[in-house]
C-alpha cells in the first residue's frame, strides 16, 4: 500500500509532466490520467496548485487544433470533476468550481465542451415523479352541445380551432374552454397524459414562487377522454377518426404568444422580459424536480431528412450543427403570460450521465431563439431576400441593450429556478460578444437554402412529393417541371442558422448554452454536496 509520501511523489511527478515544455500528447494524457486516479482514491493530497495546473492545461492552445485534443481536454476536465465530487475541503472545492467558471469564460471549441460536459455530468438529486398509470375503461361519446351543457359554459363567441384545439372563449369569466382533439396516430392514453400532468402540477401550486396558471381539467363522465360525435367547425388538422378529445379550462391568455408580430410591435421590452424570465425560472424549477418540458419550441437540424436519419432530424444542440428554419420554429412557443403550456410535452426525468445537461441546454436554446424572433417579428415581412436577391438585413429591428439584458436574465432566472439560489459571480460567457453575434446572424438571412435530396424524394409518394413542394411555396406550374427522384431540388425555406449540412452560424450561442447548463448543474451539485459544510462554516 502506498504511503502519503509515495502518493505525493506520484502527484508531483504527474504535475511536472503536465507543466513540462514538451507538447507530447501521450505523456500529458497519461499524466492527467494518473492525477485522476489519485483524485478519485486519495483526494486529500490534491492541492490548489494541482487545480491550477489542470486549469492552465485546459486553457493551453497547444492542443486546441489537434484532432485528439478533445480527449486530453475531456480527461483533464473529468479529473477536476472527479476531484470536486470527492473533495472534503470546501476551500479546495470552491477553487475547483471557480476554475470551471474561469475556463468556460476564456476557452472555446474542444476545451470548452469538455469543461461544460464535466460540470454537466456531476451527480445531482433530480428524479422525476411517478405519475399513476391511467387505464381508460370506457370512453363516452358526446356532442359538442352536451359538453357545453355539462360544463355550464356560456360561450362569448363562436368556437375556433387553434391547431388541433377547439377553443371556446367565455368572456365574463376571462376563461377559455379548450377541447383538445387526438391526432390521427394518437391513442386515448397518450391524449390523457396531458390531463395527468395538469393534475400533478396543480396538486401543489404553492411550490411555484411566481405566476403559473395551470389549466383545470374537465371530465365527461368518469373518464378524462371522451369522443365527440360532431365538431362544430372545420380544421385542416388530421384528426383521429373517432374524434377523441380532452377538455380543460384555461386562462384567457393561454394561447397568447409573447413574440407574435402583434405583441412584438405593441408590448414593451419590460413586459416581454418579465414573461421570459418567469418562464425560465419555472422551467428551471420543474427541471430541478425531474419534470422536463421537451418541446418549448420544435428544434430540427434537418426537417426534410427526418425519415432516414438516426436523430430523426431533431436538433442535438451539443453537436452544433445547422439549425433548420429557426424563425418558423418560434411561431408558437409553449411559453407565455400564463407560464409554460402544452402539457403533453412534459415527461419525468429518470436518466443518467449527460441527459439532464442536454435537456436543459435545449430549453435554454429555445428561450434565446424566441428572444431573437421577438425582435424579428417587429417587422414580420422583412425576411428572406430583397428585390435584388440579397439577404434581408433586419439588424435594425434588434435592441442591443435589451437583448444583452435578456440573455443574462434568462440564465440567471433559470439558474435560480434550478438551484434555488441566485447566481453568484461573473457570468461564464461574454454577453456583449454573444449579443453582437446573435444580432449579426439572426438579423441577416444569409442561409435560406435547403436541399431536397434524391434519396429523400424516393422515400415520398407522388402526392407527398407534390405536397412538400406546395408547402414550400412552389406553384403547380413549377411542380409540373420536376420529375420525382431525378435530381436534387434547391428550396428557399429559411432563414436557417447555418448552411445546409453545415455547422450552426452562431457557435458562440451553443457554447453559451453549454456553459449555462453546466453551471446550473454545477451549482446544484455544490448546494447539495457541500450544504452541510456550508452550514458549519456559517455557524
Amino acid at each position: 500500500m502506498m504511503t502519503a509520501i509515495d502518493l505525493n511523489k506520484e502527484r508531483v511527478l504527474a504535475e511536472e509532466k503536465i507543466m513540462g515544455g514538451s507538447f507530447d500528447f501521450t505523456a500529458k494524457y497519461f499524466a492527467v490520467y494518473e492525477l485522476r486516479n489519485i483524485a478519485e482514491k486519495h483526494p486529500e493530497i490534491i492541492k490548489d496548485s494541482t487545480v491550477l495546473i489542470l486549469e492552465e492545461l485546459l486553457k493551453h492552445k497547444g492542443f486546441t487544433r489537434q484532432r485528439q485534443g478533445f480527449f486530453l481536454f475531456r480527461e483533464t476536465a473529468n479529473t477536476l470533476g472527479a476531484l470536486i465530487q470527492r473533495c472534503n475541503d470546501i476551500r479546495v472545492a470552491e477553487n475547483i468550481l471557480g476554475a470551471f467558471k474561469r475556463i468556460l469564460a476564456s476557452v472555446s471549441s474542444h476545451a470548452h465542451r469538455a469543461a461544460a460536459e464535466a460540470l454537466g455530468s456531476l451527480p445531482v438529486p433530480v428524479h422525476g415523479p411517478c405519475l399513476p398509470d391511467l387505464k381508460i375503461d370506457r370512453i363516452f361519446s358526446t356532442s359538442f352541445q352536451e359538453v357545453m351543457e355539462k360544463t355550464t359554459i356560456t360561450p362569448s363567441c363562436s368556437p375556433v380551432f387553434m391547431g388541433r384545439s377547439l377553443v371556446i372563449p367565455c368572456g365574463k369569466t376571462k376563461r377559455l374552454l379548450v377541447l383538445k382533439l387526438a391526432r390521427y396516430f394518437d391513442t386515448p392514453e397518450s391524449l390523457a397524459k396531458e390531463i395527468l400532468w395538469m393534475n400533478h402540477l396543480r396538486s401543489d401550486k404553492n411550490r411555484f414562487s411566481c405566476r403559473f396558471d395551470i389549466p383545470e381539467t374537465v371530465f365527461i363522465g368518469n373518464s378524462p377522454v371522451f369522443s365527440l360525435r360532431t365538431i362544430p367547425v372545420n380544421t385542416a388538422e388530421r384528426l383521429h377518426p373517432k374524434k377523441y378529445a380532452i377538455a380543460f379550462s384555461a386562462h384567457q391568455d393561454y394561447f397568447t404568444y409573447p413574440n407574435e408580430p402583434e405583441k412584438a410591435k405593441t408590448w414593451s421590452g419590460e413586459k416581454f422580459k418579465e414573461i421570459l424570465f418567469r418562464n425560465a425560472r419555472l422551467a428551471g424549477k420543474l427541471a430541478s424536480e425531474g419534470v422536463i418540458h421537451s418541446a418549448l419550441i420544435p428544434l430540427f437540424h434537418n426537417r426534410v431528412q427526418r425519415g432516414r436519419r438516426r436523430d430523426h432530424g431533431f436538433y442535438e444542440w451539443f453537436r452544433a450543427g445547422r439549425l433548420d428554419q429557426w424563425l418558423r420554429s418560434c411561431d408558437h412557443p409553449n411559453l407565455g403570460p400564463t407560464g409554460l403550456r402544452d402539457f403533453e410535452h412534459f415527461s419525468a426525468f429518470n436518466e443518467k450521465g449527460l441527459a439532464l445537461y442536454r435537456h436543459m441546454g435545449s430549453q435554454l436554446l429555445s428561450f434565446f431563439l424566441v428572444t431573437g424572433s421577438y425582435f424579428r417579428n417587429k417587422n414580420e415581412n422583412q425576411v428572406g431576400f430583397d428585390p435584388n436577391g440579397n439577404p434581408v438585413d433586419a439588424r435594425c429591428l434588434f435592441d442591443k441593450d435589451l437583448l444583452q439584458e435578456i440573455i443574462s436574465g434568462i440564465f440567471q432566472n433559470y439558474y435560480l429556478g434550478f438551484t434555488g439560489v441566485c447566481y453568484d459571480g461573473c457570468l461564464p460567457f461574454d454577453t456583449g460578444h454573444l449579443t453582437v453575434r446573435m444580432i449579426d446572424e439572426m438579423g441577416v438571412d444569409r442561409h435560406m437554402e435547403e436541399i431536397l435530396r434524391v434519396a429523400d424524394q424516393n422515400e415520398m409518394s407522388i402526392d407527398e412529393f407534390q405536397q412538400f413542394l406546395t408547402q414550400r411555396g412552389f406553384s403547380d406550374t413549377q411542380i409540373e417541371k420536376f420529375n420525382k427522384g431525378e435530381k436534387d431540388i434547391v428550396i428557399h425555406s429559411g432563414p436557417h442558422l447555418g448552411g445546409f449540412n453545415e455547422r450552426i452560424s452562431i457557435p458562440e450561442l451553443i457554447e453559451a448554452v453549454a456553459a449555462m447548463s453546466g453551471m446550473c448543474i454545477g451549482g446544484k451539485f455544490w448546494r447539495e454536496h457541500f450544504k452541510k459544510s456550508m452550514r458549519l462554516v456559517h455557524d
